[in-house]
């Protein structure tokens, strides 16, 4: 059995992507501004890889350095990835903790959002080991409601 990859892109996809990084490049200072500032913080918006081949969508902060730290898996409140949760974000962040904020509504589409949120959490919660797999994870977990 054979595996073809077909690698190519047409004019509308290239245009979406360039008009994606464009934005990107304008929305994140807004995201470093709405965290008050980022000087001594990583921010990263985009999909977090757990468990080889699980992704999660939403926010990492962690502060800057090279030092193992231990993880914390910051869980949004029902009204979904708001200012409050990026402050609770950047202030564990601040810390000395690496934070990973799962923006659950992008995480969980389509037949996934029908089984709901307290099913979404608990599928976070079951897999919160895996997020202290990031190569700056000390390995130590903890899952917190912001």
């Amino acid at each position: 059995m054979s595996v073809v990859i077909k690698n190519s892109i047409s004019r509308r996809k290239a245009i979406g992507g360039m008009a994606a990084a464009t934005a990107a490049t304008v929305a994140l200072p807004g995201v470093a501004r709405a965290m008050g500032g980022t000087g001594d913080l990583r921010v990263f918006r985009g999909k977090y890889v757990f468990h080889g081949d699980r992704m999660v969508d939403g926010y990492m902060v962690a502060p800057r350095g090279t030092q193992p730290v231990d993880t914390v898996v910051l869980l949004h409140g029902a009204g979904g990835l708001d200012a409050a949760a990026l402050a609770s974000a950047r202030r564990f962040a601040e810390a000395g903790k690496l934070v990973v904020v799962p923006d659950l509504a992008a995480t969980y589409r389509g037949a996934k959002a029908l089984a709901g949120r307290d099913a979404h959490i608990a599928d976070i919660k079951r897999s919160a080991k895996s997020f202290g797999r990031h190569m700056r994870g000390t390995g130590k977990v903890e899952v917190i409601a912001a």
